[in-house]
């Protein structure tokens, strides 16, 4: 779920499934926000695939540096051919030439010259018996395999960096989710306060019917409003049910194990200017930096392609036995060192101009993705900003209406104020309660954003916040 999805939801709920059948007998257990992402961490399916992404890298480079050294292979074939050739080279591997399989017996003398040898020509069926072992030992080979090393760590260092991102967006949704709760549990405590209010005017509305001060369309409206609080309040209860099933989802928790959440918490808010704020996300954020080590992955893939050009030097050892039977087979050895180079090869140069697309491409990805994270630090300092200033207003102006609505029914207890005036005053009211319930989850939801973005959101930089009671009797 995006950042911005949930900060246009009011009260930041945006699950759908109820906690309906969690029965409500069962004491529900608190988790605090630490305990929250130590659950999501390990068993997140993100963060498992993040982690795979690591372990597939560091099985690269344990191929890339076996590359580097010498390979044992060993091998049995048994063999059986009555091509001359064949046959012949069989009984030389065998140790096993005679005179006689040059046709020495159909030999009478220089007349015979032009005689074609029946045995060497015609020697029937044959067979071998051959066992080798064969060490390859590279030496250079124009710095593929140092390349492909270097590759291999390069995405090692890039799937760590995804993982740590992988962490922090995890990280970020469970303060969504967390904080939803929190602000599901004060946006309750408003519909409790507008609903209690309500009540309090009907009672007061039918006092002052039976006396004859009001007519009996004020106390209709006045149990119409009631109504409507009610039908507010529980749709808050139902938002909480959502928020807590999102939380519980992100966590792991077992759907039959009734859940809350225990203390608020409260991101930090970075004191440094927008520009010094840039430049610490673009050197540190793990997306970024990702993206950085991709670029060094395709520079080592044009020194993988280079090598094509260059001469490759390698050396073997072959130890070989080769008999008719198996345990009569003839010892034989070779030490070779072999210099190859392709003088005259068309494919490389497509090759060398497809490594160098990707570094292309993969600086082309990490300067727009620089840009738009300079963008997006800007907007979430800017919006981190706002939400602390529309907190502060939203506080006062919380007060401000307390008081205005607490000399409004007095105005009405006392026949002066309509209900009418009544109702609008406690409507007005209970929109800035609301206001304030979301104003400080946007400002808990901003800064997290922008810690987000300048790779430091970890459980560090989330302190527990203390109460922050809306007006007199709070929201939270």
């Amino acid at each position: 779920m995006s950042a911005r999805t949930w900060k246009q939801i009011p009260l930041a709920v945006a699950a759908t499934i109820s906690l309906a059948g969690i029965a409500a007998t069962v004491p529900a257990q608190a988790v605090d926000f630490t305990q929250c992402v130590d659950l999501a961490l390990k068993q997140n399916p993100q963060i498992l695939g993040a982690r795979a992404q690591v372990a597939e890298a560091q099985g690269g480079i344990r191929e890339a540096r076996g590359h580097l050294l010498p390979k044992l292979s060993a091998s049995f074939t048994a063999s059986e051919s009555n091509n001359a050739l064949t046959v012949f080279g069989m009984k030389l591997s065998q140790r096993q030439a005679t005179f006689n399989d040059f046709g020495a017996g159909q030999f009478t003398g220089p007349g015979s010259l032009g005689v074609a040898p029946d045995n060497l020509d015609h020697p029937g069926s044959y067979h071998n018996y051959g066992t080798q072992l064969k060490l390859d030992i590279p030496i250079w080979n124009g710095g593929a395999i140092w390349g492909r090393l270097d590759q291999a760590q390069a995405m090692l260092k890039a799937a760590q960096s995804g993982d740590e991102m992988a962490k922090q967006q995890l990280i970020f949704a469970l303060l969504q989710a967390y904080e939803g709760v929190r602000a599901a549990d004060a946006g309750i405590m408003v519909g409790e306060k507008a609903k209690a209010a309500a009540e309090s005017t009907v009672k007061t509305t039918q006092s002052l019917l039976q006396r004859g001060v009001v007519v009996k369309s004020d106390l209709l409206s006045a149990q119409v409003h009631l109504e409507e609080m009610k039908l507010a309040l529980q749709h808050a209860q139902d938002a909480k049910a959502n928020a807590l099933e999102a939380l519980a989802i992100l966590i792991g928790w077992p759907a039959d194990k009734p859940l809350t959440v225990d203390a608020p918490v409260q991101p930090a808010a970075p004191g440094a200017d927008l520009p010094t704020l840039q430049a610490q996300a673009v050197a540190d954020n793990a997306g970024i930096l990702a993206l950085r080590h991709q670029v060094k992955a395709a520079q080592a893939g044009i020194t993988v392609a280079r090598a094509a050009y260059l001469p490759h030097v390698n050396a073997m050892a072959i130890q070989e036995w080769n008999g008719r039977t198996l345990g009569n087979a003839a010892p034989s050895y070779t030490l070779a060192g072999v210099l190859s180079w392709d003088v005259l090869d068309f494919a490389r140069g497509g090759g060398m101009d497809q490594a160098d697309a990707k570094r292309q491409q993969a600086l082309a990805v990490l300067q727009e993705a620089q840009d738009k994270l300079r963008l997006q630090v800007a907007q979430d300092w800017r919006s981190a900003r706002e939400a602390a200033r529309r907190v502060q207003v939203r506080k006062l102006a919380t007060q401000q209406m307390e008081e205005a609505q607490r000399l409004v029914r007095l105005r009405y207890e006392n026949g002066v104020e309509t209900i009418t005036g009544l109702l609008r005053g406690q409507a007005q009211l209970d929109q800035v309660r609301a206001e304030l319930v979301e104003a400080r989850y946007q400002e808990a939801i901003e800064r997290g954003a922008l810690l987000l973005a300048l790779g430091k959101l970890n459980i560090q930089h989330i302190a527990a916040a203390g109460p922050s009671p809306v007006g007199k009797g709070g929201a939270e």
